[in-house]
């Protein structure tokens, strides 16, 4: 499906979480993050961990309120709704979430078919039980599984049954879009594969739009139209996915992908072993101007005083860097 009009619309986001025991101090764990994302699109997200991208996730679903900025999406401001409003407007139908961990983000004591039809129960979809239950059944055979896990518990499946109920659970309100952070990462690769493979079926057969959060920079590439790269709270580089590995502009981005390992060792010894050094900076008492230039080779003194500005690069390649200012 070729992707159209704006689904999604975050500009200047930001999400700050107040430190107990120090007045005034706070986590900038989000600090101005804006994007979009058009219908039918897949929009990568990549960083170390701690950068953000998860709680930038939890805001977009409106599971924390944000500090400020907006949210806009399906046409909507969804960023001061409350949670009535977000049910009433259909947002928590359209908007799903897979996350990282499947055990603890399915009840123990709930068997499948109560998990399921949670959701539909709650939306509105169906007419009784036997219609939800049958919906319940559709929605499992299209993850792969068989209709007799119904009656079983989370425990009784592995780890990839359990995401594949995750994501069936997702799919069985018919979600416009879907964020799944990190949602492969718990997964042996063999099992990585075959959900992504998954995702990308329902992408083509469904129109559905995601935000695929991962640590993986391969398998953003092959999942993603393009990706955005996330540094202390800020977007650092933006573009189509091909590109920015081809191509990767700010000094952050080409310390990420220098440290991704290379499986041929001929390549790998002639490879620039320089990876990212030094520790990220406490987002408590983030770095005054760009936050990464204490671990940049290329800093110079603008980067400890001005905060850059994402700007287009060349050919709507974005990046945040003093280094390209105009």
């Amino acid at each position: 499906m070729e992707p159209n009009k704006t689904l999604l619309e975050v500009q200047d986001l930001k999400q700050y979480f107040p430190v107990a025991g120090r007045r005034g101090s706070a986590v900038h764990a989000v600090d101005g993050v804006s994007f979009s994302i058009r219908e039918g699109e897949t929009f990568g997200l990549v960083g170390e961990s701690g950068c953000g991208k998860s709680t930038l996730a939890r805001t977009v679903i409106r599971l924390t309120k944000p500090t400020g900025g907006k949210i806009i999406f399906d046409g909507l401001d969804i960023s001061g709704m409350t949670q009535r409003e977000l049910k009433e407007k259909q947002v928590r139908r359209k908007l799903q979430m897979v996350f990282q961990d499947p055990y603890s983000s399915l009840n123990g004591r709930m068997t499948v078919r109560s998990a399921l039809l949670e959701p539909l129960i709650a939306n509105g979809i169906g007419a009784n039980d036997e219609e939800r239950t049958e919906l319940a059944r559709e929605a499992l055979l299209r993850v792969g599984l068989a209709p007799d896990c119904l009656g079983r518990f989370p425990h009784e499946f592995s780890g990839g049954q359990r995401q594949r109920i995750c994501i069936a659970r997702a799919l069985a309100v018919h979600p416009k879009m879907v964020i799944c952070d990190e949602a492969i990462s718990a997964l042996d690769v063999s099992i990585q594969a075959q959900v992504v493979n998954m995702l990308g079926d329902f992408q083509r057969e469904l129109g559905l739009t995601y935000l695929f959060i991962a640590h993986d920079l391969s398998m953003v590439r092959y999942m993603s139209h393009r990706v955005g790269v996330m540094y202390l709270g800020r977007l650092v580089e933006l573009c189509e996915s091909e590109e920015i590995y081809r191509q990767p502009l700010h000094p952050y981005t080409q310390g990420l992908l220098r440290s991704v390992p290379i499986a041929n060792p001929k390549l790998a010894r002639s490879r620039n072993k320089e990876g990212l050094e030094g520790e990220v900076p406490s987002p408590i008492d983030p770095p005054a101007g760009c936050h990464f230039h204490p671990r940049c080779p290329y800093a110079k003194p603008v980067c400890r005083e001005a905060v850059p500005e994402l700007t287009d690069a060349g050919g709507g390649h974005m990046v945040c860097c003093h280094l390209y200012s105009k």
